[in-house]
């Protein structure tokens, strides 16, 4: 047994685990904190000018048991789908301002870093965003393709992308297959 007092005799083996510990604690304690003043600035495409992409999305992509339903991340809301106000009935009130507002909120929300590229790329490579990609077949989408490339559809969109907004491609979509 030995002479030193048991605290002491813990010394060593108490060491060791504050040594393992801090192996493990320093490099996580070096990451975890964020910088409260890191901003991202973002460069959207014009919400003034979303009102009739809304209304081509809202009719290739926003029927109920697709887009126009609360179960997806890309939701539309608006006539013939969901609404915000649920006085407002599926087929009675037209599309509101409100609704387009939600509407263009989900499509920037989407992904808007990618976004963001796109917008000031003016419109290059639209394929990078998933959206696009589903929209054309380019990517598994239970939907199926809803747009080709050159298409109404495709023009209103990445128009509105490029800055080149395409109001009368847009209002061209519903009277396409």
């Amino acid at each position: 047994m030995s002479s030193r007092p048991r605290a002491l005799r813990a010394l060593p083996f108490t060491l060791g685990l504050l040594a393992v510990g801090l192996a493990f604690v320093a490099p996580v304690a070096g990451c975890s904190s964020a910088n409260d003043t890191a901003q991202t600035t973002l460069t959207l495409p014009d919400q003034t000018t979303y009102a009739p992409v809304a209304g081509a999305l809202l009719y290739r992509c926003g029927s109920l048991d697709c887009h126009g339903t609360v179960w997806r991340n890309f939701r539309l809301y608006g006539y013939d789908s969901q609404r915000l106000d649920a006085d407002a009935g599926v087929d009675g009130v037209p599309t509101t301002d409100a609704e387009v507002a939600a509407d263009f909120e989900a499509f920037v929300g989407l992904e808007p870093e990618i976004l963001s590229a796109v917008v000031l790329d003016h419109g290059a490579d639209p394929d990078r965003l998933t959206l696009i990609r589903k929209a054309r077949g380019l990517e598994d989408h239970k939907g199926g393709q809803r747009m080709t490339v050159g298409d109404d559809a495709d023009l209103c969109v990445t128009g509105w992308l490029a800055g080149t907004p395409n109001d009368a491609a847009c209002l061209r979509v519903p009277t396409e297959p």
